[in-house]
């Protein structure tokens, strides 16, 4: 007993010591990253990292629910030209405040833009959205167009319609590549169960589709994070995700974000320069989407551009397509 003892503490001390170590030669995340600004906001704090000098040009997360970390890097491109590039938390994710009285909403994110622009110190920023980012960032840039120098919308949904669509593509892809897995899933709804409990969710993602949903070669996922956090601030928040698209997202949204819609008419008087810019086998914000909303824009403001290799993250996987097109926009 007394040498298993000796032997099994022996051991604990070695896993200690290399755990230890590779906590020591852990690369440390160039600044800004993970070395932001809190500020104070209606809801608490809210987070934000900003990198070089200029006109600020806000990203916006998608999901709902994920954090900045996703865009570290996307724009460093537009530094030279005088931007300087804002990784922001709404509230409710990443290391803004998380918990709040009542339900997050894609107009909590509206205002803790403005907050920030205020903090800032300028009268106008750039907004960028990715995927459901570009529904609370089309929202600024209608109910304050006069503070948006130009609004991006980056394979981004406009509203809750096109978060639908969004579902819809989804749903057609599962079931037309992976039908055995979407009887099941259908036999599952037929029982009342809701896609967002745990049977259903194991076999929602029984088989992977990321590959096929979000890339035009799923060789370029690799090149997805360009800086890595795995500090749990920064995880992903499920709770944004059930509030904002409800708890049967899969077939339905039917969370805060039902009814925050936009028309034509609406945009009438829409004055704010506006990049479209999606990529064409994009299963999830679909080039129909992307298109759906450019139709909205009087003539003259929208410019819309698909990148032919890409599907979900055109920053990724054609990098230099993607920055000639958004530097001559800014331009």
């Amino acid at each position: 007993m007394q040498i298993l003892i000796v032997r099994l503490v022996a051991l604990i001390t070695l896993i200690l010591s290399q755990t230890l170590i590779a906590e020591e030669s852990k690369p440390e995340l160039p600044a800004p990253y993970g070395q932001g600004t809190y500020i104070p906001s209606k809801h608490g704090k809210i987070y934000y990292e900003s990198d070089g000098k200029g006109t600020p040009i806000v990203m916006i997360n998608g999901g709902p629910g994920a954090s900045r970390t996703v865009f570290w890097g996307a724009l460093d491109f537009l530094k030279q030209h005088g931007y300087r590039i804002i990784y922001f938390d709404e509230t409710g994710v990443g290391r803004s405040t998380r918990k709040i009285k009542g339900k997050h909403t894609p107009l909590n994110t509206v205002e803790d833009i403005e907050t920030l622009r205020k903090h800032l110190g300028v009268e106008q920023i750039v907004v960028a959205g990715h995927s459901y980012g570009g529904i609370p960032a089309l929202q600024y840039a209608l109910k304050y167009p006069n503070k948006v120098e130009k609004l991006i919308m980056l394979s981004a949904s406009a509203d809750a319609i096109s978060q639908q669509m969004n579902v819809d593509a989804a749903a057609y892809l599962r079931k037309t590549f992976f039908p055995i897995e979407w009887e099941k899933m259908e036999a599952m709804r037929a029982k009342g169960m809701l896609t967002s409990e745990d049977e259903y969710l194991d076999a929602f993602y029984a088989r992977e589709m990321d590959n096929m949903s979000d890339w035009y070669s799923s060789k370029n996922r690799k090149d997805l994070w360009k800086y890595y956090s795995d500090d749990e601030r920064d995880r992903f928040s499920v709770d944004v995700y059930f509030d904002i698209a409800g708890r049967n997202a899969e077939v339905s949204i039917e969370g805060t974000l039902k009814g925050i819609n936009v028309t034509s008419k609406m945009f009438e008087s829409f004055k704010v320069p506006t990049l479209v810019l999606n990529g064409r086998y994009d299963w999830k914000t679909t080039p129909e989407m992307a298109y759906r909303f450019y139709k909205m824009l009087p003539e003259g403001v929208g410019e819309l551009e698909f990148l032919e290799k890409t599907g979900h993250w055109p920053w990724v996987e054609e990098p230099e397509e993607f920055s000639k097109i958004v530097t001559e926009f800014m331009r």
